[in-house]
């Protein structure tokens, strides 16, 4: 009886620690934050560090597009005016995958349309065929005439995936 009795109070008491200990509000969080920042500042004296590349990459590394190069560069030296950086051209390699990824990118909304478009027509199908829509009406000659529409845009994305496929057959893209 007496385990039991020492271990209920054992429980309590941690609870009770527990319970005292816990709750914070949100002024107390933002007080100790701002005390926290204040003896930060007094020991640093006030002053905020800004970090540079050269803290980033070490003293004299250079950049990144150009790694080797020091901060030692000629200031004087500029290019002549009117010339731009030059670009190394590409090569017909690059231009090709260039090419190949311009058309793959058409080709892929060519087929999200088709689908979209096929959702939409089956859509419109569906409604028409809903027994409890009238047969004769205003509504449903609307509805016949969206589905024809929607159908000659799913023939036209259609034909625009059959002459990209055809474009990407020619050019040796697959």
């Amino acid at each position: 009886m007496r385990l039991l009795t020492r271990s209920f109070l054992i429980v309590c008491s941690f609870a009770l620690a527990a319970a005292v200990a816990w709750p914070q509000s949100l002024g107390e969080i933002a007080a100790r934050e701002k005390e926290r920042q204040e003896q930060v500042k007094r020991k640093t004296g006030g002053k905020a560090h800004v970090i540079t590349e050269d803290d980033l990459r070490g003293r004299g590394a250079g950049t990144y597009s150009q790694p080797g190069a020091g901060t030692a560069a000629n200031p004087t030296a500029s290019p002549s005016p009117g010339a731009s950086p030059a670009a190394p051209p590409k090569t017909d390699d690059e231009i090709r995958a260039d090419q190949e990824k311009a058309w793959r990118d058409r080709l892929q909304q060519a087929q999200e349309d088709v689908t979209r478009l096929s959702a939409g027509v089956e859509g419109l199908q569906r409604d028409l065929a809903d027994p409890s829509v009238g047969v004769y009406g205003a509504g449903r000659a609307r509805a016949v005439s969206r589905l024809e529409e929607a159908q000659k845009q799913l023939a036209a994305a259609k034909q625009k995936v059959e002459d990209l496929q055809e474009e990407g057959r020619r050019s040796r893209y697959r």
